[in-house]
């Protein structure tokens, strides 16, 4: 009877063979998984939600403090600069806040021109807005007071990995300050814009 008893408790656990299986097993699908990573997709979807949610925290900071904030969109660089404009003057002065917000650079996001623009088919720039603010010499979005944003405005981004090259557009409404995010399927003149979900 002792003798049942101190075989099943040396029994207990997976013995070297069932491990090396179950490892080769992860391996071999682990294998077939990474080819199918998408990395510019994901990539592309952070730096667009991103620039919405610094969009979505200037239009709170301008409500709840009742000043102006600047946003600033630096396409060189990639970079998004956000000011508190605390006399609603319009300008950055020097004792005023603000502070860079990287994008991704080194990870491939930038902003780009699509092959196909969001409302209309043609586009040249990377920000489009039918009253864009320059302030320092870059393109301009102004969160005002009451939640509304200085235009419409229409942001296209890109991450090209592995040959592949994906597109998102944030779309900004003036009236409410609301953003939106679209992705770019197909390619050249059939493709279309879908809200991103």
């Amino acid at each position: 009877m002792s003798r049942s008893r101190s075989t099943n408790r040396f029994r207990r656990g997976f013995s070297l063979i069932e491990l090396l299986i179950v490892l080769g097993i992860m391996g071999v699908v682990g294998a077939m998984a990474i080819p199918r990573l998408n990395l510019s997709s994901n990539r592309v979807e952070a730096i667009a939600q991103q620039v919405r949610s610094v969009f979505l925290i200037s239009q709170r900071t301008s409500l709840t403090r009742q000043y102006d904030v600047i946003i600033s969109i630096d396409t060189v660089k990639s970079e998004l600069r956000i000011a508190e404009d605390r006399d609603n003057s319009g300008t950055i002065d020097p004792s005023e806040v603000r502070f860079w917000r990287p994008t991704g650079q080194a990870e491939g996001n930038i902003f780009s021109v699509p092959p196909r623009g969001f409302s209309t088919a043609s586009i040249t720039t990377s920000i489009v807005g039918s009253q864009l603010k320059l302030v320092d010499g870059l393109p301009s979005i102004v969160f005002h007071r009451d939640g509304s944003a200085s235009t419409n405005a229409e942001i296209f981004v890109s991450n090209t990995s592995k040959g592949r090259t994906e597109y998102r557009c944030i779309t900004l409404t003036r009236s409410t300050g609301r953003s939106d995010l679209y992705r770019l399927n197909g390619t050249g003149s059939t493709a279309t814009w879908e809200i991103a979900r």
